[in-house]
């Protein structure tokens, strides 16, 4: 992984942040994020910062990521790899209490949104790149289901979906592959007020997981290393889906 253009939506923090962090070092890293980041940010979270490239997006809408498109070839000229992060579970999530307007943000950026940016910056590679690799991120809620969470879930499944349909559709020029995190220490989880060891007591691995870990699983299937793998979901939880 070196000389490469490297998009990471989601990528202002949690796992996106520290792919970002891994990354950036021999390539040139774009993080299109729906938060707002400064200069500051950048300095102080990336050794090689002049690496690193911001620009506001909301995934959620097509046009926004027509001008990030546009952006990209602007000031680079191609796009080599892309890691679709950018998430979102909207509280209250769970069967009982979920309200119309959190499943419909939910869908329109987690499923919507992650569709949008692989038919459209996917493309980009096929035009810009002509060999190049995609990793989406999903979650183990995707593969069990979780009442709790139950349309993140479902979105997350449908990104396990989405990653073998567009293996097929870019049939082996672009490689598209998924992670699915267990447990991770990332400001989303916090978010839910989830106990850790609901989770942890269950997995193999009695910890939660760090969000380095995933980011190597990540950088393994962007890179050559994984050269013949296309249309697979790679479980980084700790054995948690095994117990």
């Amino acid at each position: 992984m070196k000389e490469k253009i490297i998009l990471i939506t989601g990528g202002a923090s949690g796992i996106g942040l520290a792919t970002a962090k891994k990354v950036s070092i021999d390539n040139k890293v774009i993080i299109a994020d729906c938060q707002n980041i400064d200069k500051n940010f950048i300095k102080s979270n990336f050794d090689n910062y002049e690496n690193v490239y911001y620009f506001k997006c909301d995934i959620s809408k097509k046009e926004e990521i027509l001008n990030l498109k546009k952006y990209i070839l602007d000031n680079f000229g191609k796009l080599d790899c892309l890691v679709c992060d950018a998430g979102i579970m909207p509280l209250p999530c769970g069967i009982d209490d979920i309200t119309d307007e959190n499943i419909d943000r939910t869908i329109d950026v987690n499923l919507k949104g992650t569709f949008k940016c692989l038919n459209i910056l996917g493309n980009l590679i096929k035009e810009t790149s002509k060999i190049g690799s995609i990793v989406n991120i999903s979650s183990v809620d995707g593969i069990i289901g979780e009442p709790y969470g139950i349309i993140y879930s479902t979105t997350k499944a449908g990104i396990i979906s989405l990653t073998k349909s567009f293996a097929r559709y870019f049939k082996g020029d672009i490689r598209v592959n998924c992670v699915a995190p267990g447990l991770i220490d990332t400001p989303l989880t916090d978010s839910t007020g989830e106990d850790p060891s609901w989770t942890t007591d269950y997995s193999i691995i009695k910890r939660i997981g760090r969000p380095e870990e995933v980011a190597d699983s990540i950088i393994y299937l962007l890179s050559n290393q994984s050269s013949y793998i296309t249309g697979q979901v790679l479980v980084v939880d700790g054995g948690f889906t095994l117990k």
